[in-house]
């Protein structure tokens, strides 16, 4: 439970897709990014090759799947190429992500470390900018959680959420979607729209 009156969650809409998105340099769709893969990855002429209908959870599992499975070809479409960001993020077994990060690791496993710790950094330095901007209320940054940031949130400062909300979005590599939740304990968040 909250210290104060809320917990408010912030999490990116399909974080590791979207930073796969950012590092080639890929507009962000503005919709559910799931949903999206569902449109115009596979249901798309290049991919369809059955009649089997593919929903969001289907998309999800494909998606990630062939993201950190290099034998994988699941996805043929060359909006998502992996090759791309190995070539710009990795050499001499190591990798260089544009935090400044360099970690040695074998070429297998390079795209994973590339696409997650990219992710994590980004989301660590906008609960630093968020902290800042917290400062001075009763409000704080209470956890991290993969892609997710949660505020302790005090009744009198629910007017700066739409700002937290512009914060979060807004990092280094692009402006990403963000899910938004509420509610009196973690256990029991509610999708709140803004």
């Amino acid at each position: 439970k909250p210290h104060n009156d809320w917990f408010l969650s912030l999490d990116y809409n399909g974080a590791e897709v979207r930073t796969v998105l950012a590092l080639l340099n890929r507009p962000q769709p503005e919709e559910d990014i799931h949903n999206w893969n569902v449109v115009n990855i596979f249901n798309s002429p290049e991919y369809r090759n059955q009649d089997i209908p593919i929903d969001r959870d289907d998309a999800k599992v494909l998606f990630f799947g062939w993201l950190y499975n290099p034998e994988s070809e699941v996805i043929k479409s060359n909006l998502y190429d992996r090759d791309a960001i190995i070539s710009k993020y990795y050499n001499d077994d190591s990798v260089n992500t544009v935090f400044g990060r360099n970690i040695k690791v074998d070429k297998r496993r390079a795209l994973s470390y590339i696409v997650q710790s990219t992710t994590s950094d980004l989301v660590l330095e906008r609960a630093i900018v968020i902290s800042k901007l917290l400062e001075n209320t009763n409000s704080f940054v209470s956890h991290l959680v993969h892609d997710e940031v949660v505020i302790d949130l005090a009744d009198e400062d629910r007017h700066m959420v739409p700002k937290i909300k512009e914060v979060f979005s807004n990092n280094k590599l692009d402006k990403f979607m963000v899910n938004l939740s509420a509610g009196k304990n973690f256990y029991d968040l509610e999708e709140l729209k803004l």
